[in-house]
């Protein structure tokens, strides 16, 4: 189990209050994962609904955080009636899927005037280079950008922000990176990631900044 952080108060918590995420009673996540960020938004939220299609991240999910329906699901069909939600938040999780797919199964669940929040990773951001050191995400994060471009959602806010991650040290770095990509440790691959890590690979904790993009979209 990891102590990962993600900074102090949570900065994501923090942006996506700014832009609205409690702008109605009922919210749903699309992909928490673990819950990471889940658990600053249940602080807050009057109702909300979290799905990932994970298993494994869905329990880690569940035992981290109260006060949330968890359901196992893909944001491309989810299990919930039209216009079931205010607020519909894809947690760093649009480029995970059908990007195209999965905003129409948003608006769909969305009531009318109810607003859609995409927080996504800048491709260049120094915790997103790490992560292509596994799985290079690029062509999926422009294509997540491409969607909301050619969809007829309108983007009413926008913003770039760099949140930080918080390890103990290189090697809870490491094993928080194996997980998250569901493989069993290699010593070659750790050292390989270590050499990513750069002259950080020294420092505890292990700050790492996180640069992300969220834009608010409107029907």
């Amino acid at each position: 189990m990891t102590s990962m952080g993600i900074g102090t108060g949570c900065l994501e918590a923090v942006k996506l209050e700014e832009f609205g995420v409690f702008g109605g009673p009922r919210l749903l996540e699309v992909g928490c994962g673990d819950g990471r960020i889940t658990a600053q938004l249940a602080e807050k939220a009057t109702c909300l609904v979290a799905v990932d299609p994970s298993e494994n991240e869905l329990m880690r999910a569940v035992h981290r955080v109260d006060r949330v329906l968890f359901s196992r699901a893909s944001g491309v069909q989810l299990p919930f009636a039209d216009h079931s939600f205010d607020r519909v938040l894809f947690t760093l999780s649009l480029h995970h899927q059908d990007s195209r797919l999965a905003l129409q199964e948003a608006v769909r669940v969305l009531v009318p005037g109810g607003r859609i929040l995409a927080m996504e990773p800048a491709v260049d951001g120094e915790a997103q280079q790490l992560f292509h050191f596994f799985e290079d995400e690029t062509a999926a994060l422009e294509s997540a950008m491409a969607a909301i471009a050619d969809s007829p959602l309108r983007i009413t806010q926008a913003t770039q922000f760099e949140a930080d991650w918080q390890f103990e040290s290189k090697h809870e770095f490491s094993r928080y990176m194996f997980a998250y990509h569901d493989l069993a440790w290699n010593a070659q691959t750790e050292a390989g990631l270590f050499r990513q890590l750069g002259r950080k690979a020294a420092d505890r904790p292990l700050v790492l900044k996180d640069k992300l993009n969220l834009l608010c979209l409107s029907v």
